[in-house]
């Protein structure tokens, strides 16, 4: 087959190119053959024929608009719809920008209607479309999580009905419950993937000709990640997930993506009878009954536009396995395999035979690399059976050569752990000129220096009482 290209008007035509191209009703992917089954999502004789001339594409080649210089662009106000949910409003940057779609995931049962309602609350002129639940049962959830609730509910499944009550009533905020209940206007079965694809092209485009802000909330699957095609979280503005926390009764909010604010927020809520409730302060709250136990470290890093503070825990045991298991929660896998080579490398710890377990307290997830520095501290500890003080946090990125580097907004973590009452910080020796007035500044260079924090009063350790993973002795 030969390739017809396009460049400023000038037209390279080929001799004879396929008018008819095949597509998955199921995911869209395009095929110039007829197909059986489909090669990106597996499902079978989901196939229909589609007309695409590409000739006809090159005679349209001249009536697409043109471009401008940016000087030119007209500048737009950045107007937001304010939840007057605090925590909230921070997560989603400000606000929710007139005109975005927000997207909302998590599993089901974990709260996102309840959520959605209790924004819905306190939001003027709501326009709230469930596909889930009839107008009634959501009229009774209300009268528990939002009493006066003020909405205009819509009950329905049908996307084209949906689109043409908010033309309606013209709401400022659109609230859809859930995206995979929605059918669109080929028939096309809910939940299938070229459902919800045409569905949230369908919003993302009312959205922004209306200037209509939209939250979506959707469904994920047991492997947590969302259900539909992966291209929908290209498709919206801002991606949300709703998490459980493993302390009982308390949830996570994740910004994952968000066009208008910062990535990587998180917001702690706690389930109660009346709703979510917002933590505070998530800090003081993951740390609260921390125990003063070998492996267990505080950690200082950012989750988005604020420092928080967390505890990373880890256990060295000897391995009954032929291959060391290494199993990791709340933080990245790579950067833990880097830290363990790095560890056995400079600082001698015999690991190679060890199983290694790391995990980030209250389910939290630490994506940055300013957490490199407890992890390996944590790692000692443990390895050493020996506690890191207790009132000490650790915050650094680790090189490959062992040497601790910087991370940003240094000053800011410092204040966050003083603020809490830690009496002492480990950083990196390039660090802040901010000391901190009730706080010790405990400059890192090198990894090898973390033994020297362990709970006898900077004296290396006795070998006899570490963790010896070669098996001799314990």
């Amino acid at each position: 087959m030969r390739i017809c290209l396009i460049f400023s008007g000038w037209v390279l035509s080929p001799q004879w190119v396929s008018n008819n191209m095949f597509v998955c009703k199921d995911c869209g992917f395009k095929s110039l053959t007829l197909q059986g089954k489909c090669p990106y999502c597996g499902a079978w004789n989901t196939f229909v024929q589609s007309a695409e001339d590409v000739k006809d594409v090159a005679k349209k080649s001249g009536k697409y608009q043109r471009s401008v210089k940016i000087s030119e662009v007209t500048e737009m106000k950045e107007e937001r719809v304010f939840t007057g949910i605090t925590e909230i409003d921070r997560v989603f940057g400000g606000g929710i920008v007139k005109g975005s779609v927000l997207l909302l995931a998590g599993a089901p049962g974990i709260g996102k209607s309840t959520l959605l309602l209790q924004i819905a609350s306190s939001v003027k002129k709501v326009l709230y479309i469930t596909g889930e639940e009839s107008a009634a049962q959501i009229k009774i959830r209300s009268q528990r999580i939002a009493k006066g609730l003020d909405v205009q509910l819509l009950s329905t499944r049908d996307i084209v009905e949906a689109i043409h009550e908010a033309a309606r009533i013209r709401p400022a905020l659109v609230i859809l419950d859930s995206v995979q209940s929605f059918k669109n206007s080929n028939g096309s079965a809910a939940a299938s993937p070229s459902a919800i694809k045409e569905i949230t092209s369908a919003i993302v485009e009312y959205a922004k000709t209306t200037n209509t802000a939209f939250i979506l909330s959707g469904h994920i699957t047991k492997e947590g990640i969302l259900q539909g095609p992966k291209v929908i979280e290209h498709m919206v503005d801002g991606v949300f997930y709703l998490e459980e926390s493993p302390v009982h009764g308390y949830r996570l909010l994740y910004s994952t993506k968000n066009r208008f604010g910062n990535t990587n927020e998180l917001a702690v809520f706690h389930m109660t009878g009346r709703g979510l409730e917002t933590v505070d302060d998530p800090s003081a709250f993951f740390l609260s009954g921390r125990a003063d136990s070998p492996g267990s470290v505080a950690v200082c890093s950012y989750q988005g536009s604020s420092p928080f503070i967390a505890e990373i825990q880890a256990l060295i045991n000897i391995t009954s396995f032929q291959y060391p298991r290494r199993q990791v929660t709340g933080l990245e896998l790579n950067r833990a395999y880097l830290i363990i080579a790095i560890l056995e490398r400079y600082v001698g710890l015999k690991l190679s035979t060890c199983d290694v377990f790391l995990n980030v307290a209250g389910g939290i997830r630490i994506s940055e690399t300013g957490s490199d520095l407890a992890a390996a501290a944590a790692i000692i500890s443990s390895y050493r059976k020996k506690p890191m003080p207790n009132d000490i946090v650790f915050t650094g990125e680790i090189g490959l050569g062992g040497e601790v580097r910087g991370v940003s907004r240094l000053e800011e973590r410092i204040r966050k752990a003083e603020g809490l009452g830690f009496k002492a910080i480990a950083v990196p020796r390039a660090g802040v000129k901010y000391r901190g007035k009730k706080i010790k500044v405990i400059d890192i260079g090198h990894i090898k220096q973390l033994e020297d924090l362990l709970v006898n009063k900077g004296s290396r350790p006795d070998p006899s009482s570490s963790v010896h993973c070669d098996g001799i002795g314990g």
